[in-house]
């Protein structure tokens, strides 16, 4: 597997792209103009294998995993890996506030930002220590440093409180991105500066992000891309490689009506190798209480586990009223395998988990071991 290294930049990433060797495709570009490039390997078998990380750019270890993956997937099928669907955010800070400004911007630290946004940029509106920001055609979302995820969920849920309860407030900044600066910066990985999580206003005012508007018309550019490649490729398989909330791996899968076994049986492996080797998983109590998106202060019914393997959640994020999110529209094509890794735990150990545990399932997938 490639070096572990927590400040892997978009521009590295692209890198490992171009001296891969492998045949490049490029789906669309970012909003910066950055490629969303995706690595054709495998062989001719159809249906098509589709690998992909990033949507949110603090997720570090996914994109590590879909860089291993084009060393260490071995199989006939034709494949595909865009391993950053985020490149823009993924950047970094810095850059997206000089994308912004259309001048460079530096700063070194977090409060340095806060400082720059204060001098330079328009308030929007600021409860607490959470401000949003309008600098050029973007929108900013500050908070102070918090451990874990908490700064995170505070930016979230206030950004998308107000889509609803207060719209006046948000609509300068409709059909833009929203950047929630420093989310993360206790995940190795997502440190301080290091990343911006990619939101984003529709014309209509509905908060989104980029692991949503599949499908749409509307769909932001790196969205459009990922439209683009699942409607050209139409993969049998896609495996979205994602991190969050929790001290654990845990797994939200759609459930196919037909030969749902065939799922259980990947999530089964991908979990077989977490407990091989000692890592913990995250059951749903444990879910439910670190999450903090709407509709889940009690036991939602968008989110169900599965009682025969711990870490496994079905998932059916359209009852939420959010539209599709990858692992639902791929759902549209085949099969849907999306991991979840816990944040919190050191960098090497979610991509260890991450790379091995997807190759164990993508193997189920390939024999077509069904049990009825």
């Amino acid at each position: 597997m490639m070096p572990i290294n927590a400040d892997l930049n978009s521009k590295d990433v692209l890198d490992v792209l171009y001296d891969s060797g492998k045949p490049l495709h490029e789906w669309g570009k970012a909003i910066d103009g950055m490629p969303l490039l995706s690595a054709r390997m495998g062989g001719q078998k159809q249906p098509a294998i589709f690998i992909t990380a990033g949507s949110h750019a603090t997720e570090t270890a996914g994109v590590h995993a879909a860089l291993n993956m084009l060393e260490k997937l071995e199989t006939e099928h034709e494949a595909h890996i865009l391993p950053l669907r985020d490149p823009f955010g993924f950047a970094g800070v810095q850059y997206c506030l000089s994308f912004a400004a259309h001048r460079p911007v530096v700063v070194s630290s977090h409060q340095d930002v806060i400082e720059y946004l204060g001098a330079n940029a328009t308030m929007l509106w600021q409860h607490d220590a959470v401000r949003i920001f309008r600098l050029g055609r973007m929108g900013f979302v500050c908070n102070e440093h918090k451990a874990g995820l908490d700064s995170f969920w505070d930016m979230f849920v206030a950004v998308g409180d107000l889509a609803i309860r207060r719209p006046d407030i948000l609509y300068p900044l409709r059909g833009q991105s929203i950047m929630l600066l420093n989310p993360c910066m206790d995940v190795e990985g997502a440190g301080e500066n290091q990343r911006c999580w990619h939101g984003y206003l529709s014309a209509d005012g509905e908060w989104l992000h980029l692991n949503r508007m599949l499908g749409r018309d509307d769909a932001a550019p790196e969205v459009a891309a990922v439209n683009a490649f699942m409607q050209t490729i139409r993969p049998g398989l896609t495996n979205d490689l994602h991190e969050g909330n929790g001290s654990g791996f845990w797994l939200p899968l759609v459930k196919p009506k037909e030969n749902p076994q065939r799922v259980f049986n990947m999530a089964k492996a991908f979990f077989d190798y977490v407990n091989l080797c000692g890592y913990p998983v995250t059951d749903f109590a444990e879910w439910l209480a670190t999450d903090r998106t709407p509709q889940t202060t009690v036991e939602p019914d968008w989110m169900k586990p599965e009682p025969r393997l711990p870490g496994l959640f079905w998932m059916d994020t359209l009852i939420k009223g959010e539209g599709h999110n990858l692992s639902t529209y791929a759902h549209l094509f085949g099969t849907a395998f999306g991991t979840e890794a816990p944040m919190i735990a050191p960098l090497e150990m979610r991509v260890d988990a991450i790379t091995n545990g997807t190759l164990a399932a993508i193997k189920v997938w390939e024999e077509n071991d069904i049990v009825n």
